[in-house]
């Protein structure tokens, strides 16, 4: 029932608004090496024009480190194939660094991600500080877990680090259906100033 709320919402929200439409499908791997330390990976495909058209693939791998019980430090190299109207197809090749910490309340937890992100494409290279925070609640009795997050991107090199280039607005719910698989289901309205996108999402996990 929760999916299927979702997915009615995310209808909803389509018949009524005239910006492009988008979809991604990723899954994601945790593998636990210790009670501090972990490898992770994602693999992800993107498409946009109503979702008519290839936009992106990437796959990423790398390491998380606790330095306390509720921080995280993060690295992760990625690859992505892309394409564009203008710029064809290619690809890019991005590393980010940052931490996460997380406090849990109850049922309700908080998690506040800073990242700094890097990205090589053709003759160009971005540098952005992207900043996330997450609300979770975990239904009691329940394998359902609602969230809603909001999530900044920063551009380094504009001189305009306070004012974001981009936001994104993500409301979703997990769905745990044993300790190692559970699936993520969400919407995400991309505010990039002039354009705005809507976002249809699914993501697996894979906890080991």
């Amino acid at each position: 029932w929760a999916l299927l709320s979702i997915l009615f919402f995310v209808d909803e929200v389509r018949s009524q608004d005239k910006s492009d439409w988008c979809s991604w499908t990723g899954v994601t791997v945790n593998y636990k090496i210790n009670d501090r330390m972990r490898l992770m990976s994602k693999t992800e495909v993107r498409t946009k024009d109503n979702i008519s058209d290839f936009e992106r693939f990437f796959i990423n791998g790398g390491v998380g480190y606790k330095v306390l019980p509720k921080w995280e430090l993060r690295g992760v190299l990625a690859y992505h194939r892309r394409s564009s109207s203008s710029k064809g197809d290619y690809n890019a090749y991005r590393y980010h660094i940052g931490s996460e910490a997380s406090w849990k309340y109850g049922d309700f937890k908080i998690q506040w991600r800073e990242r700094f992100q890097h990205t090589y494409l053709l003759e160009e290279n971005e540098l952005l500080i992207r900043s996330r925070l997450k609300f979770d609640y975990y239904i009691p009795s329940s394998m359902l877990a609602p969230y809603f997050s909001v999530e900044t991107f920063n551009n380094v090199r504009n001189g305009s680090f306070f004012n974001s280039d981009r936001v994104r607005y993500t409301p979703g719910m997990r769905v745990k259906l044993s300790e190692t698989y559970s699936v993520s289901a969400f919407y995400c309205r991309q505010d990039d100033g002039a354009k705005k996108s809507n976002i249809a999402g699914v993501e697996f996990f894979i906890n080991l």
